[in-house]
């Protein structure tokens, strides 16, 4: 009887057992947690100790119905753990008893470490041997130690949010690197250049992309890569610049900030609408991040709102982009090698010029030959009719192509790293020489790297030291504008083929007078080419970063940080006596040779104090307390000098004189700032959370009056998806809504807003030296203060498949600073001031889907799109800058600072066309009435120069090693001022008649009356006024980005173990490839676009 009553309870047990089922759905579990659910479910109560538990561990959990024992087995097992299920519903944890070992196998001590395929330690990750019960996770920097069975054991590596892997273990130091889940939600931690946040607890508006994500868009440059993956980063394009390498990019985060006006400037005065940027912790200059190289970023982090950029304060204002460059990994000596080409093409079909027929049938009905011109009737004749003969035999040069080349690129990274649990290391060495596509330009970067880190118990030591070089040439060829308005009946080659190399292209004589004919000669470019036209530049930046770290206990940490740095540059221009745009002036005044020296040092150095916390497991506390101190000094220094001999070097000593007028340049400036900061993170259950920053800064840039400023935010969201009852949700994988406010500030007007600047006289008078004021210092001016607000929104559905980010926003910047120009009755050239205010409203959207998502065949579709809209206008202005908009009529800009218009609103006057009987314009007065006279007081606003909205459409295929993507950019509604339009089809001067113009200038303007043309007469060559006419509403689509590529790995490919290597990954991509435009216009004045083919090949071993 007693057995039959073991054997019913036995029975009971395990129906119970099989009968109390488990659902459960979600992302990133605590064994904690994952008990209190169980016991939720099914009343099961759970025994055990904590010390038990992995510390920092966190799986996914996705089982439905399951039983207990399964849901049991399936955590528990990988990390050690067993457990023992009772009658009274009790189930006790214990730790695995690990199997004696065989006598035929040795167990050998394993350590590593896990990191993210950009080098960042996963802490929580699972290392499990397969088919057993040893496992261990990772600690909070990655690293673990495990007991692995020698033979053939199989190692089992996972992390939340990344691809598990398997591999064979080794002898020595094990780094692993998981690759990203393609269908998680991005970020599972993001980077502030200070400390790390949780992605889906933090209330800031962020998008972080991995250093192989940035090489697969492109090869140039992190920050063109980086336009294309996020659509509130803009690259606003120089159309004078073009391509040019040496250009610095003129870059936007979400629009404007601050006013942009002609000042006093120096190193420290940059736009005041470019982001600030962090390298590896530390503030760092444009010019840098341009020149690194991409193979050394691991990551970059793009912080927009008020949550995230308050942690930098006054210098946060127009964004932050966080670079941190790859570290090195414990293990054997790990190499990894890439080499890339570009070959890149001028973009020069945009140039719709005429033929040498088509010009000179222009300049004969735009009356070039008539009479007076020239001189008389003969001369005009002969030179018509010499030019016609020229047309006749064939002459139809095409200039375009003399000064361009199609070249290829070349950069070589070399990255060699290694080291144990305590001590690694990592050398690194870069070179690229990236060739313009104008002849002769070029930008050399070259560059080395020794990182150190050494780790002990609590202690960890880091220090880098980074070398970095440059060296730029500008085209001998000087500006390509130069060649765009060459006649085509000049002949580019002489008679046996060689190229014109003359110094005249053409020279006339007319016998305008008996004693002194007039003598006209058109100049030769590619004659000046080829005397010694030297325009160099170079740079050498060595710098040094120590970091420190003490982990006083397991819940605070103490770090600092330290930099110095310095940075030597020198400029050089020299331009022969002998170019042709020294023709008619006195040998004291022939040539040029200018050079300008720059040395600058710098410091900053930073301590923080953080606070890490998990109590009563729900509630989730991290602070920071941060000190910051930074010093910025800079000389320059300079002078040009004329008056040089013929047939000369670029020596100075050759010179007679100074320009005149002119004198030497010296200026020597000092920044220091210092700052305070108190950041918290507060979370509960993972569901509910909140972030506060506040921060005090105080700069030299201000006065004494003004001398410190504090910028704070506030921020908080709600995991949605995290509720009890939206977690089971067969769709939903994640709803979040985040909201913040704060205020952050700007810094971009230099190191004289606070201080009088004097000069003295060129020329003593009889009261001795004398001296003027260029600037007046204000010790009163306001620090600009912009208050950001921002709502979002993330959302993720069908396991994944549909990821999508919303992002609302409103920035005021008030009071605005602005360097602005004073009346000359003041004696004052520039003076900052506070006036005015600026507000700007936005959304950006990025959104991804999956048609197809095979991950056990390693195929995978995906699409996507992203689109960002803003909306600028002043606000407080009322007429204090009518002196800037009067500057800015004077010199044919369109922009004005009005209250209720945006910083890129053109104005101008309306057209009502061309009157078909006078081939006169005809223009709309404000009043509605009509009238052929220009009245600058009937100019409007006509539209904004940027896009309603722009973005990226994309797609990608990827087939196991095998990848495709696409990325095209859209842009809609902007209005664009068609240069080509207003000086090569009209304004063109009786001097500009000889140039070459657009066909438009022949085929569209009036010629008689009748004609319904949209261009005033063709003999008409006064100034045509700026109208609406020449503003005309663009869209467009471009071929950003399009690559293939093919990555091989050791685990897929076993004979790449054979030759010791570990992956080989190759990529062609093509950027810039084409452009649709609604408009016809001129892209590259003084420098053409490019097109580019990159071909990037990398080798780990």
């Amino acid at each position: 009887m007693r057995s039959h009553v073991v054997i019913l309870l036995t029975c009971c047990l395990l129906a119970s057992t099989c009968y109390a089922q488990v659902t459960m759905s979600e992302k990133g579990v605590t064994f904690t947690r994952l008990f209190k659910q169980i016991r939720k479910q099914t009343g099961y109560k759970f025994v055990y100790n904590n010390d038990m538990l992995p510390k920092d561990s966190h799986f996914d959990v996705d089982v439905k119905d399951a039983p207990v024992s399964a849901v049991l087995d399936k955590y528990l097992r990988p990390v050690m753990l067993t457990y023992e299920i009772r009658a009274d519903k009790t189930i006790i944890i214990r730790q695995a008893k690990q199997p004696a070992p065989a006598p035929a196998k040795a167990v050998s001590r394993l350590q590593g470490q896990v990191t993210n395929e950009s080098g960042q330690p996963l802490p929580g990750a699972t290392i499990a041997v397969k088919g057993t019960l040893l496992g261990v996770a990772a600690d909070q920097d990655g690293r673990f130690t495990l007991e692995v069975p020698d033979g053939n054991a199989t190692l089992t590596i996972s992390s939340v949010g990344h691809e598990p892997r398997e591999l064979q273990p080794w002898e020595g130091m094990l780094v692993v690197r998981l690759q990203m889940a393609i269908r998680t939600i991005r970020d599972v931690t993001i980077s502030t250049g200070m400390f790390r946040r949780n992605k889906t607890t933090f209330s800031g508006a962020t998008t972080t992309f991995t250093g192989k994500e940035l090489r697969q868009a492109g090869t140039l440059n992190v920050l063109e890569s980086l336009k294309t993956l996020d659509p509130s980063f803009v690259i606003v394009r120089d159309n004078i610049a073009g391509s040019n390498p040496n250009q610095m990019p003129k870059i936007e985060v979400r629009g404007k900030t601050g006013l942009s006006s002609n000042t006093v400037r120096d190193q420290f005065s940059t736009d005041p609408n470019q982001p600030l940027f962090i390298l590896n912790g530390m503030e760092t200059t444009l010019q840098q991040i341009i020149d690194l190289d991409m193979n050394r970023v691991a990551s970059i982090t793009l912080l927009k709102d008020a949550a995230s950029t308050a942690l930098y304060g006054s210098r946060a204002a127009n964004g932050v982009v966080v670079v941190e460059t790859v570290k090195p990994q414990p293990g054997e000596l790990q190499v990894s090698y890439t080499f890339t080409t570009r070959f890149e093409t001028p973009a020069l079909r945009d140039y719709n010029l005429m033929n040498a027929a088509e010009l000179l049938e222009f300049q004969r009905l735009a009356g070039m030959y008539d009479p007076g011109h020239f001189g008389g009737n003969l001369a005009n004749d002969n030179l018509y009719n010499q030019r016609l003969a020229e047309v006749a035999s064939g002459v139809n040069s095409y200039w375009l192509s003399s000064p361009v080349q199609q070249r290829f690129t070349h950069g070589h990274s070399l990255y060699v790293n290694g080291g144990n649990n305590d001590f690694q290391y990592g050398v690194g060495l870069n070179y690229r020489d990236l060739k313009g596509v104008m002849k002769n330009s070029n930008r050399k970067t070259w560059g080395a790297t020794i990182d150190l880190n050494y780790r002990k118990g609590k202690v960890n030591v880091a220090n880098s030291l980074y070398i970095n070089g440059t060296d730029a040439n500008e085209s001998p060829y000087g500006a390509f504008a130069d060649f765009v308005k060459l006649s085509p009946y000049y002949r580019k080659k002489k008679a046996d083929g060689s190229l014109n190399t003359d110094r005249y292209l053409e020279v006339f004589t007319v016998e305008t007078d008996q004693f002194f004919p007039d003598t006209f000669r058109v100049g030769n470019p590619l004659y000046n080419a080829r005397l010694g036209r030297k325009n160099n530049s170079n740079n050498l930046l060595v710098q040094d970063q120590l970091n420190l770290i003490y982990d006083i206990s397991p819940h605070w940490r103490l770090s600092g940080g330290f930099q110095l740095a310095r940075n030597n540059g020198s400029s050089i221009l020299f331009i022969s006596s002998d170019d042709t745009r020294f023709d008619g002036k006195p040998a004291s005044q022939k040539g040029l040779y200018t050079e300008t020296r720059m040395d600058a040092r710098s410091y900053q150095g930073n301590g923080m104090l953080t606070y890490r916390n998990v109590l009563h497991e729900v509630h989730s506390i991290n602070g920071n307390l941060r000190s910051e101190i930074q010093e910025q000094g800079q000389t320059i220094s300079g002078y040009s000098a004329v008056g040089f001999p013929a047939d000369v070097r670029p020596n100075p000593a050759f010179a007679s004189q100074y320009p005149p007028g002119s004198k030497p340049v010296f200026q020597k400036t000092k920044v220091r700032r210092v700052n305070a900061l108190a950041s918290v993170n507060y979370t509960y259950k993972n569901r509910y959370y909140a972030d506060a920053t506040y921060r005090l800064d105080g700069s030299t840039v201000f006065g004494s009056g003004k001398r410190y400023s504090s910028f704070w935010s506030v921020g908080g969201g709600w995991n949605i998806s995290s509720e009890p009852g939206m977690k089971n949700h067969p769709s939903l994988d994640l709803l979040r809504i985040r909201a913040n406010i704060g205020t952050t500030g700007n810094q971009s007007l230099g190191s004289y807003a606070s201080s009088s600047v004097f000069g003295f006289e060129n020329d003593p008078n009889i009261f001795g030296q004398g001296i003027y004021m260029t600037q007046l210092g204000n010790p009163l001016l306001q620090w600009q203060h912009t208050r950001n607000a921002n709502i979002g929104l993330d959302i993720s559905l069908w396991n994944n498949r549909l990821l999508a980010a919303f992002d609302i926003y409103e920035k005021y910047s008030d009071p605005l600073v602005v360097n602005g120009a004073r009346p000359p009755s003041t004696g004052v050239s520039t003076y900052a001031f506070n006036v005015g205010a600026l507000r700007t409203k936005g959304a950006e959207a990025i959104i991804r889907f999956f048609p197809i998502y095979l991950p056990e065949k390693k195929i995978m579709w995906t699409v996507g799109v992203t689109g960002a809209y803003y909306k600028s206008r002043y606000e407080g202005l009322s007429n204090v800058l009518g002196n800037l908009n009067d500057s800015a009529l004077k010199s044919g800009s369109l922009l004005r600072y009005v209250d209720g218009y945006s910083p890129d609103e053109l104005w101008a006057v309306r057209s009502l066309g061309i009157d078909p009987a006078s081939g006169q314009e005809l223009f709309l007065k404000k009043d509605g009435s009509q009238t052929f006279t220009y009245d600058v007081a009937d100019i409007v606003p006509l539209g904004d120069s940027r896009p309603v909205v722009q973005g990226i459409i994309s797609s990608g295929f990827t087939w196991k090693g095998f990848r495709l993507g696409v990325s095209l950019r859209y842009s809609l509604g902007q209005r664009t001022m068609n240069q080509a339009l207003y000086s090569k089809v009209e304004n063109i001067s009786l001097a500009d008649l000889a140039n070459n113009q657009d066909k438009r200038a022949l085929t569209l303007r009036w010629k008689q009356p009748g004609d319904q043309a949209e261009f005033r007469g063709i003999s008409i060559t006064d100034e045509t006024p700026i109208s609406s006419r020449f503003i005309q509403k663009e869209n467009y689509l471009s071929g950003e980005s399009i690559g293939a590529g093919y990555e091989m790995d050791a685990a897929q490919h076993p004979w790449l173990q054979r030759l010791k290597l570990q992956t080989i990954r190759l990529d062609a991509i093509m950027n810039d490839v084409f452009r649709l435009s609604t408009i016809q216009s001129e892209r590259g004045i003084d420098y053409p676009f490019s097109k580019a083919v990159s071909l990037n090949l990398n080798v780990f071993f």
